[in-house]
């Protein structure tokens, strides 16, 4: 909860989430990505939308095949086209002419048990792949599930363990973990090992209502929160009733960032905000950056 002592440890995680899509969370991640070089790992836990790469342009150095869930595989030499199996299916998975639709088998078993050839098997499928990458500002793990894959804060979890694997090897101090929007699975996931979680947050109605939905959540884990207010000019009412709730609660502000248009030039570019060169940013910016180090109690930069 917000107030806590932080507990001291060679590595830390630092996790943004915004519960509201499109509030800047990415915006702000990749910002953080470049004031913390090179004591950073980066992190895309947005497995099934994942935007980060499009900012920091990374070179994939290696892949990993994350499987997850049960699909049928039909052998086609043992099939007598009966059509038991097209009889038994409650996912409609099996097609008139009885072959296996991928995206509507949900690896029930029932098409194997009535099966009296024994041509179909279970098999454990493709979901998504793991990737390993450098950046300018550093190491980068992401990840992509398939369209249709289920098992999405699994693959969050793959992502954050290897994370924290590599950043050991490498001696980093710090991984920064971008989160995925809501309070599902996903960013439940992407709460694991974070020393600290920082809620992005846009003044408006929908991103109040959604911060507040993401604070309960992180509170539930018992881990400190702070709350970033981007595009802070565009509705001084919500920005001071997000300024009132925070104070309240006891929520650190890191900072306020006012709406530029420039800001949609520095992601057509694919830039940061800084390496835009944004000159009425850059102050707020490395305040905040300069408030996260003081929380997590990091030494390094």
């Amino acid at each position: 909860m917000a107030g806590k002592k932080l507990t001291r440890r060679a590595l830390k995680q630092i996790t943004i989430l915004s519960g509201k899509g499109g509030t800047g969370k990415t915006t702000i991640v990749a910002v953080l990505a470049q004031l913390s070089s090179p004591i950073s790992l980066m992190a895309d836990c947005d497995v099934d939308a994942p935007d980060l790469h499009l900012l920091l342009n990374p070179k994939n150095i290696s892949s990993e095949r994350f499987l997850s869930g049960k699909l049928a595989i039909k052998d086609g030499f043992k099939c007598v086209n009966c059509g038991k199996c097209f009889e038994v299916c409650h996912f409609d998975a099996i097609t008139t002419d009885y072959e296996i639709n991928a995206f509507k088998c949900e690896g029930c078993g029932a098409c194997i048990w009535i099966c009296p050839t024994k041509a179909i098997n279970i098999e454990t499928k493709l979901s998504g792949m793991i990737y390993e990458a450098k950046t300018r500002f550093g190491p980068f793990i992401h990840a992509l599930l398939d369209i249709g894959a289920e098992n999405s804060g699994k693959l969050v979890t793959e992502v954050i363990q290897k994370s924290h694997i590599k950043a050991n090897q490498l001696n980093k101090e710090l991984i920064v973990v971008d989160g995925s929007p809501g309070i599902g699975c996903p960013v439940i996931a992407a709460l694991k090992n974070a020393t600290l979680v920082i809620i992005v947050v846009e003044p408006t109605i929908t991103a109040i209502h959604d911060m507040k939905r993401t604070i309960d959540l992180v509170r539930f884990f018992n881990i400190p929160i702070a709350v970033i207010i981007n595009k802070a000019s565009i509705n001084k009412e919500q920005r001071s009733i997000i300024i009132e709730f925070c104070r309240k609660e006891a929520i650190p502000i890191l900072g306020e960032i006012p709406y530029n248009l420039e800001i949609y030039t520095a992601m057509v570019n694919g830039k940061t905000l800084l390496e835009q060169n944004i000159g009425e940013l850059k102050t707020p910016l490395n305040e905040m950056w300069i408030k996260i180090k003081d929380l997590i109690h990091l030494k390094g930069k």
